[in-house]
């Protein structure tokens, strides 16, 4: 097959209602891989695109999949449900959504679903408040779109469309390392190992050789037997591209998790204690209305898709809306390309109507 390159659209769907989360998903593409996560796929010829929408099946009880489908996406749609009101899962997911596109750029679009002759009067109101929340945070402008007819949902579509980052390919000299996350594997009869997953990062090829890293122990080294985009064979894919590939090595599926990312080989190094610019968020609570560094307390970041157990060892003590330069020991290695790590700080507990997201962090290089 020629390597024909579409437009790719990797979008994050966040919502209280599965329902009509689902709907936006089933707009974009057809329910596919699910777990703690849902995906959709579809490959539209008339438009030259793909859509891949992903919503996180278990939140808002579990944060870890909503963090995750954060990472994996660079289009974000909060979907109200105008039959619930505006609340702490709401609150939650607008800050995680916020914290996201200080740190990575994301796009962001609001989509107001549900609307009956019962609950319209709410609408304007709805609106009012929602772009009032929008202008305190770093989403001021983002578009609120209302869905009412399938003629809506094909609009959603162009407005997705407009959201298009793809950039030329570069030349070899300037090519970026390769580096796909994983969200999924399982073992194919006949083939071996498959893992699913987003490149991050560069191109990959078949027979490239990679590097399984997210271990405590060295990287396993594994090649790319076949590569599949939409059931489809390719030889390449690039930057943003959504693929299944096959794995050639010594690799079985129950070695390899979400923790886990393949990347050019030597370039991924280990850190477990890193100095950082911490930023508390002016929303979350702290127990003891502080950040205490050497108490013990146990927080969770995420890099890329990897969360992991730290504590503040170094540092003065944080106040939400403070920032302070602090030390962080991690208690699983996470990985770095030289340049600063930057994640995500979380608790992992149960919702319970309060936030969970503590803040985020850029490590500081020597």
């Amino acid at each position: 097959m020629s390597e024909v390159r579409e437009a790719n659209f990797i979008v994050g769907i966040y919502g209280q209602s599965e329902s009509q989360n689902n709907l936006i998903g089933q707009t974009l593409g057809s329910p596919g891989t699910r777990s703690d996560i849902q995906f959709y796929n579809r490959l539209d010829i008339n438009r030259n695109q793909i859509f891949c929408a992903i919503a996180p099946v278990d939140y808002p009880e579990k944060i870890k999949p909503f963090l995750q489908t954060l990472a994996m996406t660079k289009i974000h749609i909060l979907v109200i449900d105008l039959n619930y009101d505006l609340n702490a899962i709401t609150g939650e997911i607008l800050v995680g959504m916020d914290l996201y596109h200080q740190i990575y750029q994301t796009h962001t679009l609001v989509v107001i679903t549900g609307i009956n002759a019962k609950n319209e009067w709410k609408l304007a109101n709805t609106i009012k408040k929602v772009e009032s929340i929008l202008n305190t945070s770093s989403l001021r402008g983002s578009e609120v779109l209302i869905v009412k007819s399938k003629g809506d949902l094909e609009l959603l579509k162009d407005k997705i469309s407009n959201f298009n980052d793809i950039k030329p390919i570069p030349k070899d000299n300037s090519r970026e390392y390769s580096k796909v996350l994983i969200d999924h594997v399982f073992p194919v009869k006949g083939i071996g190992t498959v893992i699913l997953g987003i490149v991050n990062k560069g191109e990959i090829h078949t027979g490239q050789m990679l590097e399984l890293t997210g271990n405590e122990n060295i990287g396993k080294k594994v090649i790319i037997r076949s590569i599949q985009k939409h059931d489809r064979n390719y030889k390449e894919a690039f930057k943003g591209d959504r693929v299944g590939l096959a794995l050639k090595g010594n690799i079985s599926p129950k070695e390899i998790n979400r923790d886990h990312i393949l990347a050019t080989q030597g370039i991924l190094k280990p850190n477990k204690k890193i100095k950082a610019k911490v930023f508390l968020n002016k929303f979350y609570a702290p127990k003891d209305g502080k950040i205490i560094p050497r108490n013990g307390v146990q927080y969770y970041g995420i890099v890329d898709l990897k969360i992991s157990p730290f504590k503040f060892t170094e540092g003065k003590e944080l106040s939400p809306g403070e920032n302070s330069i602090m030390t962080m020991e991690f208690n699983k290695n996470v990985y770095s390309d030289g340049t600063p790590i930057t994640g995500i700080i979380t608790e992992l507990n149960r919702f319970n109507g309060k936030l969970r997201i503590i803040g985020h962090y850029t490590q500081i290089l020597n």
